[in-house]
């Protein structure tokens, strides 16, 4: 297929992002949670002080659409359409829920979406709904869709480091002793977490790929 921009670069990977926000969360988006069915669009524009909100949708007690813009001020840190800004990822608020937002996406590779969910997660909790790529035939074909909420805490914290360390890759660049001394645990407690992640989301793969063979 012909490129569409000449020198531009192609953003084969989608994804969908769960991403809860805590109550605490200052960003006025929380707030939009209680109208999340009434909601038709939401946009953001920063100067870098103060950031505004337009939001369009249809209040439950009126029948026609508004219009409404509210700023406040830019929270460093805390900002998720900052971290959601960058080259090789193009990204919109998909629909504010009453825990927080999800996120559709095009990505340029895994690597900038491994650095958004670690980024994004020091602000909340990310869950990847969905992660797909474009066919040739410029379809989307679905990769698999895992819920890694099935995981403990301790479990997600084990396997992202355990993957991080490259104890996943081939050959191998870390060992169940490294990984264990980081978490300040036995090497048998270190295995036994690992398989118990493993298994979990061995089956999830393995429930949704029966469950389409149906």
């Amino acid at each position: 297929m012909s490129s569409l921009f000449p020198g531009a670069e192609t953003l084969d990977l989608y994804v969908e992002l769960e991403l809860g926000l805590p109550g605490t969360h200052p960003c006025a988006m929380r707030k939009l949670g209680s109208q999340e069915d009434t909601l038709d669009s939401v946009s953001r524009r920063s100067d870098g002080n103060r950031c505004s909100l337009t939001v369009e949708g249809a209040p439950s007690d009126r029948n026609e659409a508004r219009i409404e813009q509210v700023e406040q001020p830019c929270h460093e840190g805390q900002c998720y359409y900052e971290l959601l800004d960058r080259d090789g990822f193009s990204a919109e608020i998909a629909a504010v829920t009453e825990t927080g937002v999800r996120v559709e996406a095009h990505v340029r590779s895994r690597t900038i979406l491994t650095e958004i969910v670690e980024d994004l997660s020091a602000i909340g909790d990310v869950t990847v709904q969905k992660l797909a790529q474009h066919g040739t035939d410029a379809e989307l074909s679905d990769l698999r869709t895992i819920d890694f909420g099935i995981l403990t805490e301790l479990e997600q914290q084990t396997l992202q480091r355990a993957v991080a360390d490259g104890y996943y890759d081939q050959p191998r660049t870390t060992s169940l002793e490294e990984l264990a001394e980081q978490f300040d645990i036995s090497k048998g407690t270190l295995s036994q977490r690992l398989r118990s992640a493993e298994r979990k989301l061995v089956l999830e793969a393995a429930c949704d790929s029966f469950a389409e063979g149906t």
